[in-house]
C-alpha cells in the first residue's frame, strides 16, 4: 500500500541553497509495520534547507553539502527520525506510526514552524481529507473537523453562501469571518450583495460566497489560525482567525524528482435532505369547509356531498373558477370542469434529483532545483431545485526554480471561472414573499395544499404566459412558472496567484519579497419576466425586471520580510527573528443598471424594458459604488528556544489604515506567546509520552468601513420625476439621504477602530505509547471601542452616525481528542473528536443606547442587549400576567406584548464532531457525525407548515375543540374554545414569534467514505503508481431533536444571509442537501 501524505509534502520547499562540495545520497523510505513505500514523506538536511520528498517507490535522491552528515525524515502520523549518513551513499530508512513530535506547519505569512515550539493553537486539515468529495464550496467540507470554527450554510442549494465564524463573535456591526490566505496571498471571500442592509429580503439568499471559486481537489493543505497571539503579524486582518490555504500549485516546490499524473472522476446523486412529511387525510380550506385557499385545514378527502364536496369527491376546477376574464379565456377546456378532491404529491414532486461530476487532473514533478505542479479541474452541480446550476472551471500552475547567486523564484497563478445559476431565494413567511421584496421559489413551495396539483395543472397562460395557480384571484405565484421565468445569475472571471523571490547572503540569513494579487470580475443578473399578478405583494417587480450588475474587486498584497536564525546566542540558547513590511491595496466597484416594464415576454435585453434606472429599486440604494481602502504595516517576531523544551515568541504588527483620520491611523499590536514541553525533562514513559504547555497574548484591531470618518455626498439622476415624466435630476437619495444631497448619515472624524485582546491557554498531550492524543484550548478575548450606529435627533440635519461604545467578552473552550483503541498489524481504529463550547457577552453598551440591533427587523432579529449573550433573539411574545400566565382574549386567541422581548439564545451550548476511522491494508472506512447541543432557532418552515396544516405533526381529529391554558384580563380561566384552524393559523401562523422558536439540538451523520486502494504488488509491472476507488455521502441523515418531528427543519441554515452576523433564524430560505456517489482515483 502506497501512503500519500500531502502536509508532509509542504516540506519540499527547503531545498539546497548550497553549491559547495557535496554527496549524491540516495535510498527508501518505508513503513516499520508492513515494508510500504511512504510516498511524500521530508527528507532534510539538519540544519540547512535542502532537502526532498521521496516518490511513488518510497524513494529520494538528494545533494548532501560538505560538512553536514545528518539526515532529518519526517512523515505525517510518524514519528520522526534523525540519521547520521556513514560512508555509504545509500541510507534506506524506516519510520514509525506515531505522533510526529517534530512536525513542520504553516503559520502567519506562510513562514513554517515546528507544531513544538507554538505557544497558540493551529489546527491543520490535509487536503486528503478534501479530495473527492461532492461539494463543490470548500469551507463547507471543514464542517465538523476543526474546534472552535462553525460553519452554516444559507441553505442546501448548489452555489449558496456560507458562514464561517472562529471562536465566536467579537464585532457588532463589523464582519466577524476569518482571513482567507490562499499561498500567501490574501483571498476575497465576500458575497457581494447589492444591499447590505436588507438583502435577505431582496434576493441575497441566492448569493454565492466567494469561498466557492476554490477548488477542492488542488489543496494540499490547511491550516487554522484561531487566536490574536497566532494571528498578530496579519495585523487587523486576521483579528477574526485566519485560514491558511496552501495549493498543490503552491506547494510545488514538494514535488518529487520523478514527474507524477493524477487523474481523479467523480459522480454524485444530490437530492432534497430536508423534505417534511406531509399528511395525506385533509385539503385546502379552513374550519374543515373546502375552499382553495393558502391553507390546508379544509375538510378530510373522504368527504362525500357536503363541506364544498360533491358527491363523487369532486369539486370545482381551479381555472374554471378564475375571476379574471382574460386569464379564465386562455383556459376554455376547463369551463365546467370538476377537478378531485383527493392528495398530490405535489411538494414532493417538484424536487429533482441533481447530481455532481467533477474531473480533476494534477501533474508534478521536477529536480532538486526546480519542480513544476499543473492542476486542472472542472465540476458540473446541478441542484436539487430545478434551475439551479454551478459550473466551475479551475486552471493552475505552480513552480519553483533555483537560480544563481543563492536566489529561489518560486510562483503560482491560478484562474477560475464560476458560472451560477438559480431561482431566486429570499425571505418567505408563509404567505407568498415579502411585501415590496424579490421572488423566492420556496415561500411558495412549501405549503402547497395537499389537494393542489402542482406538476398536474398549468402554470402559465398560453397566450400571454401569465403565471397561473390555484387561487381564484390568481394573486400568488405558482414556483413551476418561478423557476422557469425568474433567476439569478453570476458568472466570475477570478484570477489570483504569487510570485516570490528569496534570496539566501548566509546559512542564517534569508530575505524574502512577495507579490500577490486576487482579482475578479462577476457579472451578477436578476432576471424576472412579466408576471402580472393581481397581488400588491409583487407590485415592484410585477412589470418585469431586469437588473445587471458588474462587479470588480482586486486584492495587491506586496510583502517583504527576512527571516534569520542564530544558534547558541547564550549557551544552548538558539533564535529566530522574522521582520517585514506589509503593503495593501483592497479595490471594489460596483456598476448596474436596473430595466422595469418588460415589452416583450421573454426577451431579456435592457432595450426591451421602458424604464431605466442606477438604483435598486427593492432596496432603493444606489448600485453603483465604489471603495478603496490601503494598509500599511510593519511587523517582526522573535522566537527563543532552549534546549528544544521551551520556546518564547514576541511578535508585533503597527498598522496604518486609510480608513480612519490621521489622528487615529496607526496602532500598533503586541503578542507573546509560551511553549514549554516538560517532558523533555522526563524520563520516557509508556504513560505520558509528550506534554506541552502553552500560553498566549495577542491584540489586534477592527478598523472601521471607508468612508465612516467623513459625511458623503450621493448622486441620484432619476430620485424625482414629474408628471410628464420628466426626470429632475438632484444629489439625492431617499432612503439615506436628505433632499439637499448630503448623506443622512453624520461622518464622525474622531472615530476609532475596535480593540481586541486575548488570552489562552493550551496543554498538548500524548499518552500510552501516543495512542491518546490531548488538545485542549482555553481562551478569553475582550473587544472594546465596538463599532456601531447610532441614532441622531432630525433636528441636527442627519439621522445617525458612526460611534465608539461598549465591551463584548467572548470565553471559550476548545478539545481535540485523538484515540487509537486498536491497531494490530495493518488494522488500525481511531477516533477523533472536537468539542467546542464559547459564550459571547455584550459586557457595556454606553453612549445611552439600551440596545443595538444587529440583523434582522426591528421587531424581529438578532440584538445586542447590555448584560445578554450577542446576537439575542428578540420578537412578539405572548402578553403574561405577573404570575407569568398567558394572557387570552375574548376570541380565545393569545394576547400579544406591546413589546418586543426575548425569545431565544441562538449559540449552542456546544457542538462536537465525532469521526471514526478503520484502516486495513488498502481498505479505510470512516464516519463522521457532528452534534449540536443547545441554542435556540426561530423556524419560518415550521411556523408555515404547521399554521397550513400540513405535516404529519397536524394529521389529528380537527372536528374536536380547544382551549389555550391561560387566563382572561381579569385574571379568570380562560373558557373560550377554538378550532383547529384557530389554534394553528390564527395563533401560531400569526400570532408571536416565540410560539415557534424550538431547541435546535441537532445529531448529523456529516459524511461517510468507503475507499480501497489497490495493492502495490498489483500495479507493479504497469503504468500506474497507484489506483483507488472511494464511496462517500455526505449529510446522509441529521435529526433535529425538538423541532416539530415532521417538519424536517434543519438547523444548518441562515435567514438573514451568509456574510452577515445574523443567527438563529430561518424564513423558508431553503432546505439542505443530501449527496452520495463513488470516485476513482489513477496516479500514473
Amino acid at each position: 500500500m502506497k501512503r500519500v501524505s500531502l502536509l508532509a509534502m509542504l516540506m519540499l520547499s527547503l531545498l539546497s541553497w548550497s553549491f559547495a562540495q557535496e554527496r549524491s545520497i540516495t535510498g527508501t523510505v518505508t513503513d516499520a509495520g508492513n515494508g510500504e513505500p511512504l510516498i511524500g514523506a521530508s527528507v532534510l538536511v539538519k540544519g540547512t534547507l535542502s532537502g526532498t520528498v521521496t516518490d511513488f517507490d518510497g524513494t529520494y535522491q538528494l545533494s548532501l553539502p560538505a560538512g553536514n552528515s545528518v539526515l532529518v525524515f519526517t512523515y505525517t502520523g510518524y514519528s520522526a527520525r534523525e540519521v547520521t549518513v556513514g560512508a555509504s551513499n545509500v541510507v534506506d530508512v524506516t519510520l514509525q506510526q506515531g505522533l510526529a513530535l517534530d512536525e513542520v506547519i504553516v503559520t502567519a505569512q506562510g513562514i513554517q514552524k515546528e507544531k513544538r515550539a507554538l505557544g497558540y493553537a493551529v489546527s491543520t486539515v490535509d487536503g486528503g481529507e478534501l479530495e473527492q468529495k461532492p461539494e463543490s464550496d470548500v469551507t463547507r467540507l471543514l464542517k465538523g473537523k476543526v474546534a472552535g470554527v462553525n460553519i452554516t450554510s444559507t441553505s442546501g442549494v448548489s452555489g449558496s453562501g456560507t458562514n464561517v465564524v472562529i471562536r465566536g463573535y467579537s464585532s457588532l456591526t463589523g464582519s466577524n469571518q476569518p482571513l482567507f490566505v490562499v499561498d500567501g496571498v490574501p483571498f476575497n471571500t465576500n458575497t457581494n450583495k447589492d444591499n447590505g442592509t436588507n438583502d435577505f429580503l431582496e434576493g441575497g439568499q441566492a448569493t454565492s460566497s466567494r469561498f466557492l471559486d476554490l477548488d477542492p481537489n488542488n489543496i494540499a493543505s490547511i491550516s487554522v489560525l484561531k487566536g490574536l497571539s497566532a494571528t498578530v503579524t496579519y495585523g487587523e486582518q486576521g483579528r477574526n482567525g485566519v485560514i491558511l490555504i496552501t495549493t498543490k500549485n503552491g506547494s510545488a516546490s514538494k514535488a518529487s524528482q520523478k514527474t507524477s499524473v493524477t487523474l481523479s472522476q467523480s459522480y454524485f446523486s444530490t437530492e432534497i435532505a430536508s423534505l417534511p412529511n406531509y399528511q395525506t387525510n385533509y385539503g385546502g380550506g379552513f374550519h374543515q369547509n373546502f375552499g382553495f385557499f393558502f391553507s390546508n385545514w379544509g375538510p378530510n378527502f373522504n368527504t362525500r356531498g357536503g363541506r364544498g364536496i360533491d358527491a363523487s369527491g369532486q369539486v370545482r376546477h381551479p381555472l374554471d373558477a378564475l375571476t379574471d376574464p382574460s386569464l379564465k379565456a386562455q383556459f376554455p377546456e376547463y369551463a365546467g370542469a370538476r377537478y378531485d378532491y383527493r392528495n398530490y404529491n405535489s411538494t414532493e414532486e417538484f424536487f429533482e434529483k441533481g447530481y455532481v461530476t467533477n474531473t480533476s487532473l494534477n501533474i508534478q514533478g521536477g529536480s532538486d532545483k526546480a519542480t513544476f505542479s499543473g492542476t486542472f479541474g472542472y465540476t458540473d452541480d446541478k441542484g436539487f431545485l430545478p434551475g439551479n446550476s454551478v459550473r466551475k472551471l479551475n486552471l493552475g500552475i505552480g513552480g519553483r526554480v533555483e537560480l544563481a547567486n543563492n536566489l529561489m523564484l518560486n510562483s503560482t497563478f491560478n484562474y477560475v471561472k464560476t458560472d451560477y445559476a438559480t431561482p431566486p431565494i429570499s425571505y418567505g413567511d408563509g404567505s407568498g414573499i415579502f411585501a415590496g421584496g424579490g421572488l423566492s421559489v420556496f415561500s411558495d413551495v412549501f405549503y402547497v395544499p395537499r389537494g393542489v396539483d402542482l406538476s398536474g395543472l398549468p402554470f402559465e397562460a398560453p397566450a400571454d404566459n401569465r403565471p397561473v395557480y390555484y387561487r381564484s384571484g390568481n394573486d400568488i405565484l405558482n414556483p413551476r412558472w418561478t423557476t422557469k421565468y425568474a433567476r439569478n445569475t453570476s458568472v466570475v472571471d477570478r484570477f489570483y496567484g504569487q510570485s516570490s523571490l528569496s534570496y539566501k547572503p548566509t546559512t542564517w540569513l534569508s530575505l524574502n519579497y512577495r507579490l500577490g494579487i486576487d482579482t475578479y470580475t462577476e457579472r451578477q443578473e436578476y432576471i424576472v419576466n412579466r408576471i402580472g399578478l393581481a397581488s400588491n405583494d409583487y407590485a415592484a417587480i410585477n412589470n418585469g425586471m431586469y437588473r445587471t450588475t458588474d462587479i470588480v474587486n482586486t486584492i495587491f498584497d506586496q510583502n517583504a520580510f527576512a527571516t534569520a536564525s542564530f544558534a547558541n546566542i547564550l549557551p544552548e540558547l538558539d533564535m529566530d527573528v522574522t521582520a517585514g513590511l506589509n503593503y495593501r491595496q483592497d479595490e471594489f466597484g460596483r456598476n448596474g443598471i436596473e430595466s422595469t416594464n418588460q415589452l416583450v415576454f421573454g426577451f431579456i435585453e435592457h432595450s426591451n424594458f421602458t424604464n431605466q434606472s442606477s438604483v435598486n429599486s427593492l432596496s432603493g440604494l444606489d448600485i453603483q459604488f465604489s471603495q478603496l481602502e490601503r494598509l500599511v504595516a510593519g511587523y517582526a517576531s522573535i522566537t527563543f528556544d532552549y534546549k528544544n523544551y521551551l520556546y518564547v515568541n514576541l511578535a508585533g504588527r503597527n498598522d496604518w489604515s486609510s480608513t480612519v483620520e490621521k489622528e487615529n491611523n496607526t496602532l500598533f499590536y503586541p503578542s507573546a506567546s509560551l511553549s514549554f514541553i516538560p517532558t523533555e525533562l522526563m524520563p520516557q514513559s509508556s504513560v505520558l509520552n509528550y506534554l506541552k504547555l502553552r500560553l498566549g497574548y495577542g491584540t489586534s484591531a477592527g478598523f472601521p468601513d471607508p468612508y465612516s470618518t467623513r459625511s458623503t455626498l450621493s448622486s441620484n439622476a432619476r430620485q424625482f420625476v414629474d408628471r410628464t415624466g420628466a426626470v429632475i435630476t438632484t444629489n439625492s437619495n431617499a432612503t439615506y439621504f436628505e433632499d439637499n444631497g448630503a448623506s443622512a448619515i453624520l461622518g464622525n472624524p474622531n472615530l476609532k477602530p475596535e480593540l481586541h485582546k486575548e488570552l489562552e491557554f493550551g496543554v498538548d498531550a500524548q499518552l500510552f505509547n501516543n495512542r491518546l492524543g490531548l488538545d485542549l484550548t482555553l481562551y478569553r478575548r475582550i473587544t472594546n471601542d465596538l463599532i456601531t450606529d447610532a441614532p441622531l435627533d432630525p433636528s441636527t440635519g442627519f439621522s445617525q452616525t458612526t460611534i465608539n461604545i461598549g465591551e463584548i467578552e467572548n470565553r471559550g473552550i476548545e478539545v481535540g481528542l485523538d484515540l487509537t483503541p486498536v491497531q494490530v498489524g495493518d488494522f488500525r481504529w481511531n477516533i477523533y473528536t472536537n468539542f467546542y463550547a464559547y459564550k459571547s457577552v455584550v459586557n457595556e453598551l454606553g453612549q445611552g443606547l439600551d440596545e443595538v440591533q444587529i440583523a434582522g427587523f426591528t421587531n424581529q432579529g438578532n440584538f445586542a442587549v447590555e448584560g445578554e449573550v450577542y446576537g439575542i433573539m428578540k420578537g412578539t411574545v405572548i402578553d403574561r400576567d405577573e404570575q407569568g400566565r398567558a394572557i387570552i382574549d375574548g376570541d380565545g386567541y393569545y394576547n400579544q406584548a406591546a413589546n418586543i422581548q426575548i425569545i431565544g439564545n441562538p449559540h449552542p451550548d456546544f457542538t462536537m464532531g465525532i469521526t471514526n476511522t478503520i484502516t486495513w491494508k488498502g481498505l479505510s472506512l470512516s464516519a463522521q457525525l457532528d452534534y449540536r447541543h443547545g441554542g435556540d432557532m426561530f423556524s419560518g418552515t415550521a411556523e408555515a407548515l404547521f399554521a397550513r396544516g400540513l405535516t404529519k405533526d397536524t394529521d389529528f381529529d380537527r372536528t374536536q375543540a380547544f382551549v389555550l391554558d391561560g387566563v382572561t384580563a381579569d385574571g379568570t380561566p380562560n373558557t373560550t374554545m377554538i378550532t383547529a384552524t384557530n389554534l394553528y393559523f390564527d395563533n401560531i401562523g400569526f400570532g408571536p414569534d416565540e410560539l415557534s422558536v424550538f431547541d435546535a439540538t441537532t445529531i448529523r451523520l456529516r459524511d461517510v467514505t468507503l475507499s480501497y486502494s489497490l495493492p502495490r504488488s498489483f500495479l507493479a509491472n504497469s503504468p500506474f503508481g497507484g489506483i483507488s476507488l472511494s464511496l462517500s455521502g455526505q449529510n446522509l441523515w441529521f435529526n433535529a431533536i425538538n423541532m416539530p418531528p415532521n417538519s424536517n427543519v434543519d438547523t444548518d441554515a441562515l435567514g438573514f444571509g451568509a456574510d452577515g452576523n445574523g443567527l438563529g433564524f430561518e424564513f423558508l430560505n431553503g432546505p439542505s442537501v443530501r449527496r452520495y456517489g463513488a470516485s476513482l482515483r489513477v496516479q500514473f
